[in-house]
């Protein structure tokens, strides 16, 4: 099934695209109502130390730039 998005809220407001060549965690709100993390990539070592369960993964965001963008959700 595609997502579809409704809404992309980064650090600095509403974006009209994702970033594709940068640096700008973002929140994607989709049409179901869920929200999806645009952020950094772990290296292999510090998902190993987190310890993922299976079907999970984690993605890094600043915590200025997370707080960001959960004051305009």
């Amino acid at each position: 099934m595609a997502i579809k998005i409704q809404k992309i809220i980064g650090e600095h407001g509403l974006q009209a695209v994702q970033c594709i060549n940068g640096g700008c965690p973002a929140a994607i709100l989709t049409d179901n109502g869920d929200i999806i993390v645009q952020g950094y990539i772990l290296t292999v070592e510090e998902r190993a130390s987190l310890g993922q369960p299976a079907g999970e993964d984690y993605v890094r965001m600043p915590r200025h730039t997370f707080e960001k963008i959960a004051a305009q959700l």
